[in-house]
């Protein structure tokens, strides 16, 4: 093959020509230059550029103040000739490629017009021309982008000049103008106040009873009473554990109840009572008397919601809400709104509470009748296997466990045949046990964001269960860890809550963006007076696992169908349960059979079991699926026996060993081996 060679004068004559129709691009682009500022001068707009958004482009790049955090820039001309040839080429080049520099490219014609705007101002013309190339690249490359974008709508939001100096028209119209709108649009739709959202509870004529007090008080107790002479009357609590108390108690003193929670349903032929969990109020139905416990939870970032609403929207004449002193001036703040009438009834504890400032030694100060309190199911399962290992046996109380199974471990605690409780601040909710001290194992919870130190309203909502009345005359709270913290933080005067939460309307639903874009939106929007927003991350993250199904699930486009599966409460963090989430989701609408039981027969499988026969009866009643409830009621009941005899049983196997030699070790080791294994180590190592 032969090989092309050209002679000097050849390659002279195409590098002359080359530079000649670079000098003619050159030309032609400083002739397009004039033409355009030609016809701003006609126009009065620079450039072609419209007023409006000329003024935004010269509030961001020519208002620099002197105590902006900037360094001045050397070079001023040829940085100013670079940036101008850099904006320049981007005419020719791919979309993706324009977009790639847009953020860099404002960053640095930002920073080099601080240079020019308040040191270098010779070269202001010059700088003045580079701008007005960037914001005509700006908006052509909007409207290549997306066509149906109007720019000086984008210039109209208040924060555009500021994002201008960090990026393009086209970056700002897709990360801030769109959130923009729907923010706008969300306060269109959404009423200011909370309370206009339930009409039909604001036509009635409603009496509150406002039972407030510590634990330990009787408010509970007493709202109970009055709840046993209603004909269609209703319990509202926290837990399924709650709820499942309030029915036996009615169906021992002879009032017929059911017990409707998310998880399960009791029906009893002519009941008069319905106790549920708070989540299960049927907004539309009329009571005669109802009963919110532990109304202080209106400030909880992830349910709060839902006793807001039990209080602005319940339609029942009379309402007793039992809540701590926290919640007072907030819960009559938000009855005055609503036009409710209300009357305070206090209750003072109704036996001496004493705090031990000395510290609790495990080895030794165990005494029958003590709740040792730890903050993790790993540190009740270590506590209890070491007390049961020296021969002293432990109820076990943590939030995993299903209820029936909580209750046996409450009556073995009760009736003397274990003589202590380990439990979670589980304990701390409204659960009855004949406790004498409360012992503080640790002061320090992990709260799904990080480990923090308990707050004064935890301790002293825990503290409280010492010393239950008709058992002891004093209770004792006690602490292994800081005791001069828990002693302190019992002293505090009570914080008054300050706000109670909302949850999110469905009426945003018609927005068209998609469903996470919406409700980050709303989160984002202000709150209404009194009131803040509840937390939607879980409900988002599940939103995005069923966006990732989208080539399987057809219905995304459903937006009341997928809030209500986002919404289902479910642990996440068990993958299995998760697994199974996705499974139903995929065609919500087709009957499914009730969960096989499980291979793995340890305490985590039995547990995922569990929550897995919960989602499946909560699936089942939001699809209004058939089933079979003998076979659930079978599986739970198998479920909760064999966790019920494996803590019955043997502890030890949860007990903490050393990996290398299987010596048994502090529960709250900090390390999986002990000092002489590790001395060991050491001395193998050196």
């Amino acid at each position: 093959m032969l090989e092309m060679r050209h002679s000097p004068s050849m390659c002279k004559l195409y590098i002359n020509r080359y530079r000649g129709n670079m000098e003619t691009e050159r030309k032609s682009k400083v002739q397009e230059e004039k033409t355009a500022e030609k016809k701003g001068q006609q126009t009065g707009e620079p450039d072609g550029i419209p007023k409006k958004i000329w003024t935004v482009y010269e509030k961001a790049f020519f208002s620099f103040a002197p105590e902006e955090n900037r360094r001045f820039t050397r070079s001023t001309e040829k940085q100013l000739g670079q940036l101008e040839r850099r904006i320049l080429r981007k005419r020719k080049q791919e979309n993706h490629q324009v977009l790639a520099d847009m953020k860099d490219l404002h960053r640095k014609v930002a920073q080099v017009g601080y240079t020019v705007v308040l040191k270098d101002t010779r070269w202001m013309k010059k700088y003045r021309r580079v701008v007005r190339l960037l914001a005509r690249l700006d908006i052509n490359f909007l409207k290549r982008m997306a066509g149906g974008a109007v720019p000086e709508d984008i210039a109209g939001m208040e924060k555009t000049a500021q994002l201008l100096r960090a990026k393009s028209l086209y970056e700002i119209y897709k990360d801030e103008y769109m959130q923009y709108l729907v923010g706008q649009r969300i306060e269109e739709l959404m009423e200011a106040e909370p309370e206009k959202q339930y009409p039909e509870a604001r036509a009635m004529k409603r009496r509150f009873i406002l039972h407030i007090g510590p634990t330990n008080s009787g408010k509970t107790y007493e709202a109970l009473q009055r709840l046993k002479q209603a004909y269609h009357g209703i319990y509202l609590g926290p837990l399924r554990l709650l709820a499942l108390e309030v029915y036996d108690r009615m169906m021992t003193d002879g009032i017929p109840c059911d017990m409707i929670t998310g998880e399960e349903a009791i029906r009893t032929h002519g009941s008069f009572v319905q106790a549920s969990t708070v989540e299960i109020l049927d907004i539309r139905e009329t009571y005669d008397i109802a009963v919110i416990d532990e109304a202080q939870m209106m400030a909880d970032e992830n349910r709060g919601s839902y006793w807001t609403r039990a209080i602005l929207g319940i339609r029942a004449e009379e309402v007793h809400v039992c809540c701590s002193g926290t919640a007072e001036k907030l819960l009559t703040g938000m009855l005055v709104r609503c036009g409710d009438e209300y009357e305070i009834v206090r209750h003072e504890r109704n036996t001496k509470l004493t705090f031990i400032p000395e510290r609790f030694d495990m080895s030794k100060d165990v005494e029958p009748g003590d709740a040792l309190i730890a903050f993790s199911k790993k540190n009740v399962l270590a506590i209890a296997a070491s007390l049961e290992g020296r021969g002293i046996r432990a109820s076990v109380i943590y939030g995993n466990l299903p209820p029936q199974t909580r209750q046996e471990q409450v009556r073995l605690f009760t009736e003397g045949v274990n003589q202590v409780v380990v439990a979670t601040d589980a304990i701390g909710m409204g659960i009855n046990l004949p406790i004498r001290r409360v012992v503080f194992m640790n002061t320090t919870k992990f709260d799904g964001v990080g480990k923090r130190r308990l707050l004064a309203e935890e301790i002293r909502q825990i503290a409280g269960r010492a010393g239950r009345y008709g058992f002891y005359d004093t209770g004792y709270v006690q602490s292994a860890m800081e005791p001069e913290y828990v002693g302190k933080k019992l002293a505090e005067p009570l914080y008054p809550l300050r706000r109670a939460r909302v949850g999110f309307p469905e009426i945003l639903l018609d927005i068209d963006i998609e469903l996470d874009e919406i409700i980050e939106a709303w989160e984002k929007t202000g709150n209404p007076p009194m009131y803040d927003k509840i937390s939607m991350k879980e409900s988002v993250d599940k939103y995005r696992y069923l966006r990732d199904y989208r080539k399987r699930i057809t219905y995304m486009d459903d937006r009341k169908l997928v809030l209500s599966l986002i919404t289902c409460p479910f642990d996440v963090k068990d993958r299995e349960v998760l697994r199974l989430w996705l499974r139903y989701c995929e065609n919500p609408e087709k009957q499914q059979d009730c969960p096989m039981l499980p291979k793995d027969f340890s305490l985590e499988g039995l547990e995922s079991y569990y929550k897995q026969l919960d989602l499946y009866t909560q699936f089942a009643a939001r699809m209004e699926w058939v089933v079979d409830k003998e076979e659930v009621a079978a599986n739970r009941e198998w479920a909760q026996h064999e966790i019920g005899e494996l803590l019955k049983d043997d502890k030890g196997q949860f007990e903490r060993r050393c990996r290398i030699c299987g010596r048994p070790l502090a529960w709250n080791a900090a390390y999986p081996v002990c000092d002489r294994c590790y001395r060991k180590m050491e001395r193998e190592n050196s």
